[in-house]
């Protein structure tokens, strides 16, 4: 049973390292947006796309 406990708590190290590293990325990647000016308004206008999409659907789902 020790054995399990002590994979299972390297595990979640591991996890944790990977989640900090891949968080650590999309930091990166979003101030590479910010500091682009055509990026970001490019992101921008596909968000407000997505919302315009995802309210559609909101309003479907709310007057079935």
């Amino acid at each position: 049973m020790a054995k399990t406990n002590k994979v299972s708590a390297s595990m979640a190290m591991r996890e944790r390292e990977w989640e900090g590293e891949e968080d650590l990325r999309t930091l990166q990647r979003a101030a590479e947006i910010k500091n682009d000016p055509a990026r970001l308004k490019r992101a921008q206008e596909l968000a407000k796309e997505k919302l315009q999409e995802m309210a559609q659907v909101a309003g479907q789902v709310a007057g079935s």
